[in-house]
């Protein structure tokens, strides 16, 4: 009778053992993870600075536009933007995390409030001869690098749903870019931002889905 009690409080005890090592590794995991979208973000950025200014180059009133309004407003949009995509990443790469769509929704709303109440005078199509394509073509560019480290970041997670989270890989990836290129763009109009920026990351968005079933398979 003592024997088999020792022999239960020794299962019990290896149990709490095993179960208390699971848990280290899942917090571990989960901090290394953290630490990868970080790191990812940082790059991503970096990478899409580097290819706007390669190919735009710095809008030449850059130092005045820094404190004006429009260009604020355009950062703003797409930091609030960028910022729903980074809580959305986390959580695609996190089991039992659910992602929600409405992290996004400050920016949305942000984007949707500066259209509705425009006042530029800016056209939708932009001030130059063909903006609007360049606008969308330079920000997908400067997306795709973001695109792969995110995505590369998002495998050393656990995603489930792949092409949700590659989705939200474009839409992060989308953002940043969209966020470098305002130190390119000269369409301070609030329309075309929320018009022709939207249309950039939606494409990033769609890439993202579509590589995410394969490149985040396990």
């Amino acid at each position: 009778m003592m024997r088999k009690r020792n022999n239960e409080i020794m299962r019990t005890d290896e149990l709490i053992h095993r179960l208390s090592n699971q848990a280290g590794i899942k917090t571990h995991a989960a901090m290394s993870f953290g630490r990868t979208v970080w790191a990812s973000l940082t790059l991503s950025i970096v990478a899409a600075l580097l290819i706007v200014i390669g190919v735009s180059g710095l809008r030449p009133d850059l130092p005045t536009m820094l404190t004006a309004w429009p260009f604020q407003f355009k950062a703003a949009a797409m930091i609030l933007l960028a910022g729903g995509g980074v809580i959305l990443v986390r959580a695609a790469g996190t089991p039992g995390m659910a992602t929600s769509p409405l992290a996004l929704l400050p920016g949305v709303l942000f984007l949707l409030a500066g259209a509705l109440f425009d006042r530029s005078g800016i056209p939708p199509l932009g001030v130059r001869q063909l903006s609007a394509p360049i606008c969308v073509g330079v920000i997908v560019a400067a997306a795709l690098p973001g695109l792969i480290i995110i995505q590369a970041g998002l495998r050393r997670g656990i995603p489930t749903r792949l092409a949700a989270a590659g989705a939200i890989s474009g839409v992060l990836s989308g953002s940043l870019a969209a966020l470098a290129y305002t130190v390119a763009c000269v369409n301070d109009g609030a329309m075309f931002v929320a018009i022709w920026y939207v249309v950039a990351i939606s494409i990033t968005t769609a890439i993202g889905a579509f590589t995410g079933r394969y490149v985040l398979a396990w």
